[in-house]
């Protein structure tokens, strides 16, 4: 090629041009493979690659950017790109540079129809007393498919709109019950929602496509309450690491398959106007006919807890039953020999496992997947 393009796509084929024969959609997808520093160089090979660089959908993942040049690199990016942007994943999210650099850049990343968003900014772990206000323009870039917050205070009262939104995750956000309503409403499509720590003492759930739900861990409350008002596809409802108070009612979600873990000592179950316990009496009106994968945890000094079965029973394919505290190895296989004692109501196909509590963000991956058919399954 006369603008140089030639001794790299031929090298090591006697002279043949490969590159030249692929299409340009395919040539697009190897550089979105590439970490942004690779694809960027590709505008140097040749006519062609510069063009393609320029018009394609920008895979920016400012963990590829090594220091010093991260500050001055993001911004650079994002304003001199062409092109649409694809997935935008800042995990180390620097306002102070992207605002100086680049004041429009919600509004940029709206403009250039992002699908994929991660603002998160990892320094925040141990102070999330610090939480910045969220842009309210990254609710309302409308073609967003996909949004993970980290470390965030939430705008109150402002218009949101997220009419392709899917998949939602929030961790360490600064937002009130009404807000979080509101952003669950505004989301038309939800299939999946994580909610990780944040500072809401009420989820309330009210979504015609939500499928899946996964809680962990909970603000400095006393309390917390998940009320499933009307979800008619939910499927799978998880929670992970709650040491406080927890009330989950259960209006309507005739589809929900999958429950856990479920602590009878400090959470309580409602459905309908029936309050489940470990003592409850089983009645018709008592009893969750749908669920049929239940993850239970339960003190086994105390053997009254194992009676949650019963007023959960359904046509039931999996039990998941982990030891309340952490346990040692030899404690593990010891409370494994005592469930082979034990004789579970009817229905009740099998006993999987109980062990010591696993990695919470290897069990939030499994929960968040909504292709893994048994998220307890270790």
């Amino acid at each position: 090629m006369a603008d140089g393009g030639a001794s790299l796509s031929t090298a090591g084929h006697g002279g043949v041009d490969r590159f030249s024969a692929l299409h340009d959609d395919l040539l697009r997808h190897i550089i979105t493979l590439l970490p942004i520093r690779y694809a960027a160089r590709t505008a140097v090979l040749a006519s062609r690659w510069r063009y393609l660089w320029r018009s394609n959908r920008l895979v920016l993942i400012d963990t590829d950017i090594s220091e010093p040049a991260h500050d001055a690199v993001v911004p650079r990016v994002l304003a001199n790109h062409l092109g649409y942007f694809h997935a935008v994943f800042l995990y180390d999210c620097r306002l102070a540079s992207l605002d100086r650099e680049l004041p429009d850049w919600p509004r940029l990343l709206a403009d250039k129809r992002t699908e994929k968003l991660v603002l998160a900014y990892r320094w925040l772990m141990d102070q999330p007393n610090l939480a910045r206000p969220l842009p309210a323009d990254i609710l309302r870039c409308d073609s967003l498919q996909e949004l993970t917050l980290h470390f965030w205070t939430f705008p109150s009262g402002v218009e949101v709109l997220l009419p392709h939104l899917r998949i939602l995750t929030m961790a360490r956000i600064v937002i009130s019950d009404r807000d979080l309503e509101c952003l669950i409403a505004a989301c038309p499509v939800l299939k999946s929602l994580g909610l990780f720590v944040n500072s809401s003492k009420h989820a309330r759930l009210c979504s015609q496509s939500l499928i899946g739900c996964t809680i962990v861990g909970l603000p400095r409350v006393e309390e917390f309450t998940v009320t499933m008002v009307d979800t008619p596809l939910l499927e799978r409802f998880h929670l992970f690491q709650l040491l406080n108070g927890v009330e989950i009612r259960i209006t309507r979600a005739p589809n929900l398959r999958v429950l856990g873990y479920l602590d009878t000592r400090v959470q309580k179950l409602q459905t309908g106007n029936s309050v489940i316990a470990s003592d409850t009496m089983v009645r018709a009106s008592t009893v969750v006919p749908s669920v049929n994968i239940l993850g239970l945890t339960v003190n086994f000094g105390v053997f009254a807890n194992m009676a949650i079965p019963n007023q959960l029973r359904a046509q039931r394919q999996s039990l998941h039953i982990e030891e309340g505290i952490f346990s040692s190895a030899d404690k593990v296989t010891e409370i494994k020999d005592e469930l082979q004692c034990l004789q579970f109501p009817r229905g009740i196909s099998a006993v999987l496992q109980v062990s010591p509590e696993a990695d919470t963000a290897l069990r939030s991956e499994k929960a968040f997947n909504l292709t893994v058919d048994d998220p307890f399954d270790c």
